[in-house]
């Protein structure tokens, strides 16, 4: 049986950069399609977005990437992981957690070496 993964959708999917307005959804990340179907070989992926979900799910048609996708959500689900641009993982140190907060910088910002 497939366990469950939760994939953020911009920044992730998508070749987020700012907010343009709700139905702006920017281009699909290069490597996204090929992803999504090595990754649902072994789980149920759902899409975890604070977007509207029909929007979402209209994009990942455009795309043909809907056959990879279990549901799409803007509400948080039991998961084995969640995968966000944005997230910092948690390791049972709030001395740790608290210094990667404050240093957080996200990956596009970083200079390639």
């Amino acid at each position: 049986m497939k366990k469950d993964i939760c994939i953020d959708f911009d920044g992730v999917l998508n070749t987020y950069t700012h907010w343009q307005g709700e139905d702006y959804l920017f281009e699909m990340k290069d490597g996204c399609d090929e992803f999504l179907k090595k990754l649902s070989q072994t789980y149920n992926i759902t899409i975890l977005t604070t977007r509207k979900p029909h929007l979402v799910t209209k994009w990942l048609e455009k795309y043909n990437l809907q056959t990879y996708i279990k549901q799409v959500t803007n509400q948080k689900i039991p998961a084995i992981a969640y995968v966000d641009d944005r997230a910092i993982a948690f390791n049972g140190n709030y001395d740790k957690l608290f210094s990667d907060i404050i240093n957080f910088v996200h990956y596009s910002k970083i200079q390639p070496k």
